[in-house]
């Protein structure tokens, strides 16, 4: 979320200039990177339970409530963050939500909350992933007005001295304004007003969400901050497709901004607030139409580490001159669609998938260093279902897709 710690709304006037769609040339992610699975939320709490404290701490009132510290979160949105479970709360579906109210009195209430843990970082020549899987307030048009729902980080130094903002960095994963079918993904770096970073705007790109919209259905948002690759990298993903990522030789940006932004550990916060700059800047924040009560529902949170890449490729399998891809049957109701590439390594490859009556899903593949290939297992089919599939693939840092294909269950 844009904690613009000392920002004023002015700032926001121009953000829509900040959300660069072009990649340009982009360093390869890691090839064929395993990863560990470092901490997680799957939030399968009883109905009508707070979250959990070990992993979760609230956030509470407009602000960190230090000398100094700037009144409604330093970006002028109008809620009070409660650890209220009317705000805050499992529902019993293995689902965290987030829920703003509008209390009879005309104000509103809603729930903010940070991992308990500051450390996690990537590793030295390693990855640091941290995604989630979240059906942002199911809300539209004047109804949506004010809301603000965001999945995010900040620097580990900040907390407890809430006044180092944008140095100490923040890496925004999902923010969403008004109900907009468009996710943003922003880096914050720097020093306030302009620098490597654009501050307090920061540097960021966007995505629409499909094919269900982002308040329909749940999609994952994910970033990863590789130091496995040179010049290091920060990519932004939606549903496993990259639409946006940082490079640290980024023209303007200097080795000292990037190191004390990153060289440290994160924590991570998930909250809906209401009105302030950024919902300004595209029609306003809450009206007497904004509706109240319609919750951001998260399903997971999972933070996960790489050691890298490896470097060689594997050798191209025969009768192959670009890749080979296919579909194996493993089972009565099983099956493993893999993508080969033929002498050169893969950066990632992505499934995108189909079966009848369901929506599309989009998955990392893993790599079966054994076969030289990419595969993923996909169960619930009957016999006679035809699944169809694609795949992007990335490939000396550029990515690619290919056409659809179909296969069918015998």
């Amino acid at each position: 979320m844009k904690r613009k710690v000392f920002a004023v709304l002015l700032a926001f006037c121009c953000i829509s200039s900040i959300f660069l769609l072009q990649l340009g040339n982009k360093p390869a992610p890691a090839q064929a990177a395993s990863w560990d699975l470092v901490w997680s939320d799957e939030f399968n709490g009883t109905a009508g339970s707070g979250v959990n404290t070990s992993n979760w701490l609230y956030d509470q009132g407009t602000g960190y409530g230090c000398s100094g510290c700037p009144a409604n979160w330093g970006t002028g949105e109008v809620e009070v963050m409660t650890n209220s479970t009317r705000n805050v709360y499992q529902d019993g579906a293995g689902h965290l939500a987030i829920k703003p109210i509008r209390e009879s009195n005309g104000t509103w209430t809603s729930g903010r909350i940070e991992t308990q843990r500051t450390d996690f970082a990537a590793p030295a020549g390693g990855i640091l992933a941290v995604e989630g899987s979240i059906q942002l307030p199911n809300v539209t048009g004047a109804g949506a007005a004010g809301y603000w729902p965001a999945f995010w980080m900040l620097g580990a130094p900040f907390r407890g001295n809430y006044l180092n903002w944008p140095g100490v960095g923040e890496i925004d994963i999902m923010e969403n304004v008004n109900g907009l079918n468009t996710t943003w993904g922003t880096f914050h770096c720097g020093y306030y007003g302009g620098g490597p970073c654009n501050e307090p705007n920061g540097i960021g790109g966007q995505r629409n969400c499909s094919p269900t919209t982002c308040q329909a259905s749940f999609h994952t948002y994910r970033i990863e901050y590789d130091r496995s690759v040179s010049p290091e990298v920060i990519r932004w993903y939606q549903d496993g497709v990259l639409f946006w990522q940082v490079e640290q030789n980024r023209s303007g940006m200097d080795d000292t901004t990037w190191r004390n932004a990153l060289n440290h550990g994160f924590f991570i916060i998930l909250n809906v607030a209401m009105g302030g700059g950024f919902p300004g800047a595209f029609g306003g924040g809450p009206t007497g139409s904004t509706v109240s009560g319609a919750p951001m529902l998260v399903d997971y949170v999972r933070v996960y580490t790489s050691k890298g890449s490896a470097s060689t490729p594997t050798p191209p399998p025969s009768n192959c001159t670009d890749f080979k891809y296919g579909v194996d049957k493993t089972g009565s109701t099983t099956a493993r669609p893999w993508f080969q590439p033929c002498g050169w390594t893969a950066g990632y490859v992505i499934l995108h998938y189909t079966r009848p009556g369901l929506s599309q899903q989009n998955v990392y593949m893993h790599y079966n260093s054994g076969a030289g290939r990419w595969e993923y297992d996909v169960s619930g089919l009957s016999s006679g279902q035809t699944l169809q599939y694609s795949f992007t693939y990335q490939r000396n840092g550029l990515q690619y897709d290919t056409g659809w294909s179909s296969w069918t269950q015998s």
